[in-house]
Order: C-alpha cells, then sequence, then structure tokens
C-alpha cells in the first residue's frame, strides 16, 4: 500500500496530539481493483471507514501517490518519500508531513472498525512506542495499530536499508517497546480487525449491506 488519509486533531481522545493515517492505496492484486474505492452500500469503502472515524478528528490529509483517484475528497495529498516501499513507507512519509505524538495507522479496508476500539487502541499505547492488536487466532495486525513518533528513527533506518516489512521492523528493533495486546484486554471483537482482500470478502460483506445497515 502507498496511499493514505492522515486525521488528526483527536479531540475526545486522552491524548490530543494524535492523528490517523488510513492506508489507501496498494495494487490490491487479489482484488482486481483499488480497495479503497471500492462500492459499500453505495458509497467507496474509504468513505464508509471515514465516516466511523469522522467524530474524532477535524482535518484530513491524504497522503498518497495517486492524486487523482482520491481528488474527490477534496482533501490534500502528499506522496511517499521512499515510494513502492509499502505500508512503512506511508508511516514514513505521514511522520514527516504531519508532526504529532501518536499516529493511528489504519488499512483502509477495515469496514467493522468502531469508534470505541479507536479510543481504546490510543490507551493501550500509554507508555509505549507502539501498540498492535492481534485477533484470537493469535494473528497480528499492524495495519491497525498506534505508533508513537519515537517509532521514525527505526522506521526511516528500516527504508535506507531496504527493509519495508512492518512486523519485522518492530520485532527486530528491541530498543522499541511494543505492546502486543487481544481482543479481551483491548475490548474489542474479531470481526472489527477483518479486511477485504479478494472479491469474495467482498461478496460476504455486501450480503446484508444496505441503506440500513450500520457496523
Amino acid at each position: 500500500m502507498t496511499g493514505y488519509v492522515i486525521l488528526d486533531t483527536f479531540s475526545i481522545m486522552a491524548n490530543p496530539d494524535a492523528c490517523a493515517v488510513i492506508l489507501a492505496g496498494g495494487r490490491s492484486r487479489r482484488m482486481g481493483a483499488n480497495k479503497a474505492l471500492l462500492d459499500i452500500g453505495g458509497k467507496p469503502l474509504i468513505q464508509v471507514l471515514i465516516g466511523r472515524i469522522l467524530p474524532l478528528p477535524d482535518r484530513i490529509l491524504i497522503s498518497s501517490n495517486d492524486c487523482d483517484s482520491y481528488r474527490f475528497l477534496d482533501f490534500p495529498v502528499v506522496p511517499d518519500r521512499f515510494p513502492d516501499n509499502g505500508p512503512l513507507a506511508g508511516f514514513h512519509s505521514a511522520m514527516l508531513r504531519h508532526v504529532c505524538s501518536l499516529y493511528i495507522v489504519l488499512a483502509c479496508d477495515l469496514p467493522n472498525l468502531q469508534t470505541r476500539f479507536l479510543e481504546n487502541l490510543v490507551s493501550m499505547a500509554e507508555g509505549f512506542d507502539a501498540a498492535i492488536p492481534c485477533t484470537r487466532d493469535h494473528v497480528i495486525h499492524p495495519l491497525c495499530a498506534v505508533y508513537r513518533r519515537t517509532c521514525l528513527p527505526s522506521i526511516e533506518n528500516a527504508l535506507k536499508r531496504g527493509a519495508n516489512k512492518v512486523i519485522e521492523t518492530f520485532l527486530s528493533d528491541h530498543s522499541l517497546a511494543v505492546r502486543f495486546f487481544g481482543p479481551d484486554e483491548g475490548e474489542f471483537d474479531d470481526a472489527e480487525l477483518a479486511n477485504i482482500n479478494t472479491p469474495e470478502d467482498l461478496r460476504r460483506l455486501c450480503h446484508g449491506f444496505g441503506p440500513e445497515h450500520h457496523m
């Protein structure tokens, strides 16, 4: 993924000095189309996700290498500093473009995400460089997590040496304090972290998703 939406000024959160980064790019090989623009209940998926988190921020910045695809959102667009290096490059661009303490990183294909989970996510990062949730099947979800600005040197060093895997970056750097937490501790349901990778995933989501459906 190489495209991102950054939302900042989380006035109702414990730490207002935070921004969210929505990963809105990528090649979407298995889907065969841009996942951020998939039609979900009559809206592009990225708008569905923005609708889930809009009570929190008052500004939105899109970081993407494809300005035209997101022009309809009417937000500024910022390209990656390290193109073709996946979401880690997006973290890096976001941190350089917008200076704050916390970065809430969210993949664009998380239509079940709840506002309360975002608030819990921020609180879980207290005293840590990063807070990353894990579902009950022990799968780690680094693209629905919180990273402090203290992670910037590690991210930049990884990109400079050609390493762009998010989990490997944060597991290999023992100078970073990373908190992994599950559904019970983080008070979330596994379904909130379910994403859309294939046409079949999309069909399952859209079955029963209509104008009256609220996630």
